[in-house]
């Protein structure tokens, strides 16, 4: 009897670790990753690649018709998350040189392509001196499948008013709905407060924190003649649930349940860590938008972390935690790879300005210059702007002419892009 028990707790002990070591649950994966990274920089086994060792690693991409495709990117990283990264030629074919020995997990993707993790028992193995060959078979992307929100709820309208840094009044509104069984953020529509029913451009302000500690922000843009939408998604390690509710709001306003929204123009603001969202809105659902704007945005994850292990970053907040719950670019590159608008920039068809202080503590200004040397080696329209001073939020809790000509940018380039033709 008691052989049975023990073998039946062994069976159970044995199930449980194997559910724990390969689940994707979002509440177990960060805190594997974690432990791995602790055991693993113990072991010393986190830190820059062998540059004496290299290997190359080439093949063919193609779609799943057997089409070749053109300027996919496919890309592999090392355990510190220094990339390697090739694009694919008119024939599909895509060599990594220069690769150090090691064992990968390669991602790649295209425009109109899902993306792909080539995922083996032991990995895809690059050996010194030598090339392995890898072709990888893309699928086509289909259509975002975005539930409908339900139980839309608009709230009265209500007088608001802020005095600092820049003195505005205008109507709010909350807007409430739930979707896949849960409740939207806290989201706020904020309009002119002049008594008027025309339309307006759209403004979507995707913060990084709740939406009504942003009201000095979002007030004086409704009053400079836009109808503002204001969401602060939650910090967390998969975007996709609060992208998924930036594609209702949008929605709304297009269906035109939202007064005075414009759905026919809708342009986004976002800045930090909210920054991710808007990029990964802009790849993932192309045409929902018309513009956008962005403050000192994260744009290459695997450089931030490659910084981070090089001790040259040094995350606030406990973001060097969140680096870590990601787990290693090597073994897990996907979420590296998904949120990482450098290596989607073919997806971006936007007008896109990059606005970024010299002195952001928070995220390193080189985040906008590489997103802003992508585009501009694809040809694509976007407005980069590195300023001198201010910090990583680029506010002030009282008017400067620094804080005046940040808003006069931002309402002139949505004034351009936005324009009801």
């Amino acid at each position: 009897m008691r052989r049975r028990i023990l073998l039946i707790v062994v069976c159970v002990a044995l199930l449980a670790g194997a559910y724990l070591i390969t689940t994707d649950h979002p509440r177990i994966w960060p805190y594997r990753h974690a432990a791995q990274y602790l055991l693993l920089q113990r072991l010393g086994r986190v830190r820059p690649p062998d540059a004496t060792q290299r290997g190359t690693l080439r093949g063919v991409v193609r779609s799943s018709f057997g089409q070749p495709i053109a300027g996919a990117t496919v890309l592999v990283a090392a355990a510190d998350g220094t990339p390697f990264a090739a694009e694919s030629d008119a024939q599909g074919r895509y060599v990594l040189a220069d690769v150090p020995a090691d064992s990968y997990i390669p991602v790649a993707g295209a425009p109109g392509f899902e993306d792909v993790a080539v995922r083996t028992l032991l990995g895809i193995s690059v050996a010194a001196g030598s090339t392995t060959p890898l072709d990888l078979t893309l699928r086509p992307r289909p259509p975002a499948d975005v539930t409908p929100p339900t139980d839309v709820i608009l709230g009265d309208p209500q007088g608001w008013h802020v005095e600092k840094p820049l003195a505005a009044s205008a109507i709010r509104r909350q807007i409430s709905f739930r979707a896949d069984d849960r409740s939207n953020q806290l989201t706020f529509l904020y309009t002119p407060d002049d008594g008027a029913t025309t339309p307006l451009p759209t403004l979507l302000a995707v913060y990084p924190g709740p939406a009504d500690t942003w009201e000095s922000v979002s007030l004086p843009l409704a009053q400079a003649g836009y109808a503002v939408i204001a969401v602060g998604p939650e910090y967390a390690l998969d975007l996709e649930a609060d992208v998924d509710d930036l594609e209702r709001v949008i929605d709304l306003a297009k269906a035109g349940r939202l007064p005075r929204a414009d759905g026919s123009r809708i342009g986004v603001l976002a800045g930090s860590y909210s920054g991710l969202h808007v990029l990964r809105l802009a790849v993932r659902a192309p045409g929902t938008i018309d513009s956008a704007l962005l403050l000192g945005p994260p744009t290459d994850l695997f450089e931030l972390r490659r910084q981070f292990e090089a001790g040259t970053f040094s995350p606030p907040f406990g973001l060097d935690q969140a680096l870590i719950a990601l787990g290693l670019p090597s073994r897990v590159p996907e979420r590296y790879w998904r949120y990482s608008a450098r290596y989607h920039a073919r997806d971006i068809d936007i007008p896109l300005m990059l606005i970024h202080s010299k002195e952001d503590e928070v995220v390193p200004f080189t985040q906008s210059q590489l997103l802003a040397d992508e585009l501009r080696r694809l040809g694509k329209p976007h407005e980069l702007s590195i300023l001198e001073g201010m910090g990583h939020y680029l506010l002030a809790t009282e008017y400067t002419p620094a804080i005046g000509d940040l808003f006069n940018t931002t309402t002139d380039f949505f004034a351009r892009t936005l324009r009801s033709d």
